[in-house]
């Protein structure tokens, strides 16, 4: 029931970030769908903010109350192939739906090129924070296999996906939108069933997720405000994360 619970609050977590985005653009409401992303300001990050902090602070409390007991791993957990795993289709799934709706020819917001570099900044934020995390705080996961579950990389890459959808195509039409968080918000209720996880650990996932893809259209919006000089190009840096190192990528966009 728990996990059901997170489904709601999650979907209702996205209508409100979407409605908080829309107001603050001077286009005629009527002409502009209910979750047409607005400018990137701060009140873009009350609602992450909102779910960081309470899977955060839900989980200290409950990490707490357990005395950090059997805080050591027990069997592996027996995982199928990655393409037997329904999650891993539903987390990218809006990012895909971007690249199929570019092949027949309904543009987005940017330019491919520009939404693939859009979509890897985003993507790579993300992990910068989740994977550090994980590696640190080390909270066992429901059923026992490692000290992996806070917080989720799944939920996270997820609402990475669905912001990065509805940033694209939210002023086009409500669906994509609503369609980009069902599938994020299926992700999270997959891994809490499946006891990978908690839910907390997938609220902080979405808010991580959806906090890394403004922030990554708030830097590139930056970078293309500024003046060019002739054909300079523009240089920005990239984070990589994986599980045995950090890193960053330079990248110029020309």
């Amino acid at each position: 029931m728990s996990f059901i619970i997170s489904a709601v609050l999650l979907l209702s977590a996205a209508a409100a970030n979407a409605q908080e985005d829309s107001t603050q653009t001077a286009v005629n409401k009527t002409t502009r769908p209910v979750f047409a992303p607005g400018k990137v300001s701060y009140k873009s990050y009350v609602l992450p903010a909102v779910l960081i902090g309470y899977g955060t602070v839900a989980t200290i409390i409950r990490e707490n109350k357990n005395g950090h007991q059997n805080q050591v791993p027990g069997a592996s957990s027996k995982e199928g192939s990655i393409f037997l795993q329904p999650e891993n289709y539903t987390a990218l799934a809006p990012a895909a739906t971007v690249a199929a709706l570019n092949l027949l020819g309904i543009k987005g917001k940017h330019r491919p090129a520009e939404e693939a570099l859009l979509y890897a900044l985003s993507a790579g934020i993300s992990s910068a924070i989740v994977y550090p995390l994980k590696n640190n705080i080390k909270v066992l996961r429901p059923d026992q296999s490692d000290l992996q579950s806070f917080p989720s990389g799944h939920s996270s890459i997820a609402f990475v996906s669905a912001e990065f959808l509805r940033r694209e195509y939210g002023d086009q039409s409500p669906w994509y939108t609503v369609a980009g968080y069902a599938a994020a918000t299926t992700t999270a209720i997959i891994r809490v069933a499946k006891n990978e996880h908690w839910v907390t650990d997938v609220f902080a996932g979405a808010g991580i997720g959806i906090a890394s893809t403004t922030t990554a259209y708030w830097i590139y919006n930056k970078i293309k405000k500024q003046p060019k000089k002739g054909k300079q190009a523009s240089t920005f840096l990239l984070p990589v994360v994986s599980d045995r190192f950090y890193g960053i990528y330079l990248v110029k966009l020309l």
